[in-house]
């Protein structure tokens, strides 16, 4: 039984040295960097006007939209074109900020699974005790 609780322990251990080696991470990138929620789109679009090359199905662009969900709704915000690869850049460090963040959190559900086999572990029940 005791060998169990040692594999935990060490598995907690290990777990708790990745999160704090992630959080650590983390507070280095809000240190020197911005987060931009959304992804990047480029877009093609037809301005219909008679006679244009758009008729013909050559459409124009491509533009770059920010697709960002607000209030349970998609909204496309328009991005001018000097300023694509900053908000990549922006988008990317959101994206993986969330990864990190989601990894946290999965260690977090682990840590709390082992704590609970080791109280399992640890419980007696009431007729071990008059075995005692």
């Amino acid at each position: 039984m005791s060998l169990d609780i040692s594999k935990m322990r060490q598995e907690m251990g290990r777990l708790s040295r990745e999160r704090w080696g992630l959080e650590k991470e983390l507070a280095g990138v809000l240190s020197r960097k911005f987060l931009l929620k959304g992804s990047l789109v480029q877009k093609y679009k037809a301005c219909n006007k008679p006679g244009c090359r758009c008729t013909r199905g050559e459409l124009h662009g491509p533009f770059c939209y920010l697709s960002v969900s607000q209030g349970g709704k998609t909204k496309m915000i328009f991005i001018k074109k000097h300023l694509w690869s900053q908000a990549k850049e922006l988008s990317t460090n959101y994206r993986q900020w969330r990864k990190k963040r989601a990894r946290i959190a999965q260690i977090n559900r682990e840590i709390l699974f082992l704590i609970d086999q080791m109280e399992k572990e640890r419980t007696l029940e009431v007729s071990s005790l008059e075995k005692r």
